[in-house]
């Protein structure tokens, strides 16, 4: 039998293989009613898996393995949160908790003797809800999501017993708790015996076990499931319950909610890694799963000061336990073209489990790494993974080498294109420098352009994108909107339907009116990550405003740069980026089909709102990072050089050039006490 005859035979096994996958996939996770056995369907996804591994080049858009499938997660409604939820920083050593602390008194402009009072909790290890009452009345529940938005689990939530449809006790009008579901051990343990004895899914761990009991359809297999919670904190309030976090705690358990026990107050560095020390030995006996301990800054008065950076609060880190470690053997090492043209080289591992995580890759982050850790094909390696990161390869067992075994040779050329690779002098990335013929780029930067945290266009798939653009469907990011144009063709294409293919259109639709910093954000400019996004947005009225304004030099870079928290090197890609006429004529043709809206600014009233202030000097009172929130907080814009488009300079002690400059500019100069009296006048 010749090659071609041997690859249509491989083809067609695998194509009957994934539809059998496909129907199965549905049976479970729609229909709660599995045919066979999660053993019999892991070995099933392993042929599939082995199949395209001999084949990568099967027309595989469609594969189970690349789909998400029938999650129960699509079939929950996103809301809003009243107030984001954020995640946590992570601390992995004492020295980070101790730099946790020096930031906050930097922050505070305290003294390194100053105490600060800490609560220190136990962090579960489950999935993080926020709970909305009015009236004392649960009415709605969500996830975390991305932190903006989260998805409804009202009903689901109801089935939880530790959680009171009614609070008790005196509550505010509104108010919204916030904890985590979890599992216990026992009850994990049970259940996984009983999927097991009818051939259901066994869970890898309570966590997973508690996150699909929760995003289940059927409400009564999520009362089935015997979940718990422990409240922790509160978002939203109509009023103020506590001054403390500690007394919070206090409160919400008077109003009917469970609590962790294992929660102290601490007041200094020794106590909280004490505190962590008896816990990490309390670990093993404890009835759930926690995976290190929250600290956070006691006094809420504090907490508002210090509020939050783009993601995690600056009043609570999490510390996490000691992380788990695996050996494994690196089959391949493969590179791959990013949407900035970095080439980033990845190991293909043996499938292994670590920290509840199946892993079959890592990242190799690039060429130095490579060599710095002498990593090679068939080595064996100590795979680790710390907290929630994504697991990375820790060192190589040298020991156990392969006497044959050769260093790794990074390639000259660029995979994708042929294009020579180079490497800047302050760069540790080696990049492929032609960006705008790049076959790899374009498609990595139409895949960042979908992304949740971009324009979250959801049905187009990573592979799918692939196909086509091979296929000349997709060959740049306006592409995207004439996808209804061929309607009748997409829903001919294999593993597509006319119901998905309407999801997709519909979700097309809706991107079309995105907020400004995300679709600046999905234009995957280099350094512009979604702050950045979002300051650029808040400065200029629409994408029209910052690329004329750039192209016409209406500003020029040393304004740009002007803008609070704007780095030198982001505003020379952006330039970069909008003088690139290829990459002006793509943006032209994309805003023919996306408006953009101004992100929804908070509405302020003061005497500094809309002007520019400048600090410079010594602050006495508060210092400049903690001045500069304040400012912002009160509607200003600050900005990090003087110019004649300045309001303020506020001075404070030794203030420098920036005084001369702006008494030559003749701008209005004003002390730190005069600057307080007038933003709270």
């Amino acid at each position: 039998m010749n090659n071609k005859k041997i690859k249509n035979k491989l083809e067609m096994e695998w194509s009957t293989l994934n539809e059998e996958l496909k129907r199965h996939n549905y049976l479970y996770h729609s229909q709660d009613s599995p045919e066979i056995s999660d053993f019999e369907y892991d070995e099933k996804i392993n042929k599939l898996r082995h199949l395209e591994k001999l084949f990568p080049n099967f027309p595989n858009k469609e594969s189970i393995l690349n789909k998400v499938g029938f999650t129960p997660s699509s079939n929950f409604k996103k809301i809003k949160h009243n107030m984001k939820m954020l995640s946590l920083d992570n601390a992995f050593s004492e020295k980070d908790v101790s730099e946790f602390i020096i930031r906050i008194k930097r922050y505070l402009n305290l003294s390194k003797d100053d105490e600060i009072e800490f609560f220190s909790e136990p962090k579960i290890d489950g999935l993080s809800i926020s709970l909305n009452y009015f009236d004392g009345n649960l009415f709605q529940s969500l996830t975390r999501g991305d932190g903006e938005y989260g998805e409804d689990v009202t009903e689901n939530i109801k089935k939880v017993k530790d959680i009171p449809l009614k609070l008790s006790g005196s509550y505010p009008k509104e108010i919204e708790i916030r904890g985590e579901i979890f599992m216990e051990k026992n009850d994990f343990i049970k259940i996984n015996e009983m999927n097991q004895a009818i051939g259901e899914k066994v869970f890898s761990n309570p966590r997973n076990a508690a996150a699909g009991s929760i995003r289940q359809k059927n409400s009564k297999i999520t009362e089935s499931r015997n979940l718990k919670f422990f409240a922790y904190a509160i978002g939203y309030s109509s009023e103020r319950i506590a001054s403390k976090q500690s007394t919070i705690l206090e409160r919400i358990n008077g109003f009917g909610f469970r609590t962790n026990k294992h929660s102290i107050i601490c007041k200094n560095l020794d106590e909280l890694i004490r505190n962590f020390n008896q816990i990490k030995e309390l670990r093993s006996n404890l009835e759930y799963d926690i995976d290190g301990l929250v600290h956070k800054v006691n006094e809420i008065i504090l907490q508002e000061r210090l509020g939050s950076i783009s993601k995690s609060p600056r009043w609570a880190i999490a510390q996490k336990l000691p992380s788990d470690k695996v050996e494994t053997k690196i089959i391949g090492i493969d590179v791959q073209v990013g949407r900035t043209g970095a080439i980033t080289p990845v190991a293909r591992l043996q499938q292994v489990t670590v920290g509840g995580v199946v892993v079959s890759n890592a990242s190799l982050h690039n060429e130095d790494e490579i060599k710095r850790k002498d990593i090679r094909i068939n080595d064996i390696v100590v795979l680790e993974r710390a907290g929630d990161v994504i697991p990375h390869i820790l060192e190589v067992s040298k020991s156990k080498r392969l006497s044959n075994s050769k260093s790794f040779i990074f390639p000259l050329s660029c995979p994708s294109c042929g294009s020579k690779l180079h490497k800047q002098d302050d760069d540790a990335i080696i990049r492929c420098s032609n960006t705008n013929f790049c076959n790899a780029q374009i498609v990595e930067r139409i895949k960042h352009f979908i992304s949740r945290d971009a324009m979250n266009i959801e049905g187009l798939g990573e592979k799918q994108i692939e196909v086509f653009f091979n296929k000349g469907i997709l060959q740049k990011i306006p592409d995207i909107y004439n996808l209804y144009k061929i309607k009748e063709q997409l829903i001919k294409e294999k593993g597509y339907g006319e119901k998905s293919i309407n999801n997709l259109l519909q979700s097309i639709e809706n991107s079309k009116d995105s907020y400004l910093d995300k679709v600046i954000f999905g234009l995957g400019i280099r350094f512009v990550g979604k702050k950045t996004s979002r300051i650029l947005a808040l400065n200029f009225s629409s994408l029209y405003d910052l690329m004329n304004s750039i192209i016409n030099e209406q500003i020029h870079e040393n304004s740009l740069s002007e803008i609070d928290q704007i780095g030198e090197k982001s505003v020379r890609e952006l330039y970069k980026f909008f003088r690139d006429n290829s990459n002006f004529k793509i943006v032209e043709e994309l805003l023919t089909h996306v408006k953009p809206k101004q992100i929804e600014k908070p509405k302020i009233v003061g005497n500094v709102v809309g002007k520019k202030v400048v600090f410079t000097g010594t602050l006495e009172k508060i210092s400049r990072s903690e001045a500069k929130n304040i400012a912002e907080n009160k509607g200003a814009i600050v900005a990090s050089s003087i110019s004649k488009n300045i309001d303020y300079l506020i001075i404070g002690d030794k203030p420098g050039s920036k005084k001369k400059k702006a008494i030559e500019l003749g701008i209005q100069i004003i002390t730190e006490n005069e600057w307080i009296n007038l933003i709270n006048d």
